[in-house]
């Protein structure tokens, strides 16, 4: 079969197929087809934009992104949405970002808004300690810090 396809500037909705009667039929069919499956994608892609944003004080925000991302990144492997935090030149330096499917974002929301609880129920203390025992403290490669922080929590 031969199938044309008008330009994008006619704006027309017809689409011409030539060929053996058996053929044409099929092709059409084929077409039929390849519209359901495109409008399927469509739907499923306004489906998964459904956006949630969440206010977070940007203290926090290392925290929830993690070593090497690595809490945001099972987060947004968990409920399968992306996770956009704020760029260092926005205004809204606490406004979190979240879209995927709306019961997916929602819960992402959740999860975040638990880990920022917790981390807001964390207290903060500074101490003094001569800076010439730090290295010490820190251990090699911050192997003693490392099991200080683990075995306190």
């Amino acid at each position: 079969v031969n199938i044309w396809v008008p330009q994008p500037e006619q704006q027309s909705d017809i689409i011409k197929i030539t060929g053996q009667v058996a053929s044409v039929e099929r092709a059409k069919q084929g077409l039929l087809e390849r519209v359901k499956e495109l409008q399927a994608e469509q739907e499923d892609r306004a489906l998964r934009s459904f956006k949630v944003t969440l206010s977070v004080d940007p203290k926090y925000h290392p925290k929830i992104i993690g070593r090497k991302g690595a809490v945001i990144s099972q987060i947004r492997k968990d409920y399968d949405v992306n996770v956009q935090f704020p760029d260092k030149g926005d205004e809204q330096q606490d406004v979190i970002v979240i879209s995927g499917y709306e019961r997916n974002a929602n819960e992402a929301r959740a999860a975040i808004e638990q880990l920022v609880a917790a981390l807001q129920d964390m207290v903060s203390e500074d101490i003094r300690l001569d800076r010439r025992v730090h290295a010490r403290i820190i251990g090699a490669r911050g192997k003693a810090i490392r099991k200080l922080m683990e075995e306190f929590k």
